[in-house]
């Protein structure tokens, strides 16, 4: 069935428009109009709504109108994507328009049609396994964007095609069938890992030399590209562990390594570093991650992680003079440590830096400061709860729920007071191996 896409827009583009303009007018009357003339023409079912909306929204004209179209897109496929939206040719005109705009929009567009194409990729990609042209009209897109190869197609945004990756990615990041023991990697996640992620891992690299240049007019758009490319990584081995990234693995944790080794807290963090600290953020949370969830495939970058966050966990005696995110960086590299040491060879490789830990970082996150005095005396209950971890009983190096260098500290040094030892270590590493 051919459908002219153009022609819902041509029948209802300027009855829509008029609408959504009226729902940002100051007069609640007029807006209360609007809506309900939109709800009559949403109510009347004509296949080809949704179609007319996303052309509102994609299109040119006043930007304010665009969200308006784009958030009642939104909310109109969140209400009927179970029952349907349209007919199926329509629906695919629409899922197909929809994936199109999304590489040329604008952020503030990208913020709100993103979530209508998570819905579709949840119910249609996710769930149902029917949009097969889907991963490999992405590759294509990622490579010949305007950040990856520039001149083939400048109107296909690098930063809007991995944001479509990352709302692809978002739901792999828990598994599919919790009840099932051992269940196996989706195969969706397995296609998006040789087709895309594997290629992506060369576009990594590229990405972090970028970032990490001294002098770079570009370094801002740059980091936001390693950012994301950071989230769709962690989506990707949050839960499960696709073979075409156990082969990349390696080369990704050497980034990562580089970008965390770039850290300075010698001095507060400039505005402009915000970027660059979201990252590192990311990549500690990788960490975690792989630790916690596949170590047997992160054994051989275990002693550079132990010592890239411990590097790093020596600075904390400037922790009083920096901002929350450089704190959060801080629980984090603790948070690593604890779980760590929570494995076989955990104190193997910890051991060695015991003494300098408890005197260069643990101790120095946990000092009084003049910060301390200041919300102790604004709001003593706030203060305890930010500070102190609520059960003693429930040290862990598995803790998920510390947020606060501090927290953090605590709970490493009571993980390191519990550690048995050698003796435990062998246990353990003994008890995997059978």
């Amino acid at each position: 069935m051919e459908v002219d896409a153009a022609y819902p827009a041509a029948a209802t583009g300027d009855e829509l428009r008029r609408l959504l303009t009226a729902t940002l007018s100051a007069d609640k009357a007029s807006v209360d109009a609007a809506t309900a003339g939109l709800d009559r023409i949403s109510a009347a079912g004509d296949p080809s709504f949704p179609i007319a909306l996303l052309a509102v929204a994609a299109g040119d004209g006043d930007q304010g109108t665009r969200i308006a179209a784009a958030t009642y897109l939104k909310n109109f496929v969140r209400r009927n994507r179970e029952g349907g939206l349209s007919s199926s040719d329509l629906y695919r005109e629409f899922r197909d328009q929809l994936a199109q705009a999304l590489l040329r929009v604008e952020p503030a567009i990208l913020r709100v049609l993103i979530e209508v194409f998570g819905q579709v990729v949840e119910k249609d990609f996710v769930k149902e396994n029917s949009w097969p042209q889907l991963v490999p009209q992405l590759k294509l897109v990622i490579q010949s964007s305007d950040a990856i190869s520039p001149g083939q197609h400048p109107e296909w945004k690098t930063i809007n095609a991995l944001t479509v990756l990352q709302a692809i990615l978002r739901p792999f990041q828990y598994f599919l069938n919790p009840k099932v023991v051992k269940e196996p990697v989706p195969e969706q996640l397995e296609q998006i890992a040789a087709e895309i992620l594997v290629p992506l891992q060369v576009t990594f690299h590229h990405f972090a030399d970028k970032v990490l240049l001294p002098q770079d007019g570009n370094k801002l758009a740059y980091e936001q590209l390693l950012l994301i490319t950071c989230k769709c990584m962690y989506f990707t081995v949050r839960s499960y562990m696709p073979s075409g990234v156990k082969q990349i693995l390696p080369s990704l944790c050497k980034d990562m390594f580089r970008v965390l080794d770039s850290l300075d807290f010698n001095s507060p963090p400039e505005d402009s570093a915000t970027a660059r600290l979201k990252i590192a953020k990311r990549c500690l949370i990788i960490f975690c991650t792989l630790v916690t969830r596949h170590r047997k495939h992160a054994d051989n970058q275990m002693l550079h992680i132990v010592n890239c966050v411990i590097r790093i966990s020596k600075q904390s005696i400037h922790l009083s003079k920096l901002n929350s995110l450089s704190d959060r960086i801080f629980s984090l590299t603790f948070d690593v440590i604890s779980r760590v040491l929570e494995t076989g060879p955990g104190w193997r490789l910890v051991s060695p830096h015991f003494s300098s830990l408890m005197d260069s970082a643990i101790f120095p996150a946990l000092a009084l400061n003049e910060k301390d005095i200041a919300d102790w005396e604004e709001d003593t209950d706030e203060y305890m709860r930010k500070n102190l971890p609520s059960e003693l009983d429930d040290i862990s190096g598995w803790a998920e729920d510390l947020f606060t260098a501090r927290k953090s500290a605590i709970n490493l040094l009571g993980v390191l007071a519990l550690s048995k030892g050698p003796t435990r270590c062998i246990c353990s590493f003994q008890t995997q191996e059978g």
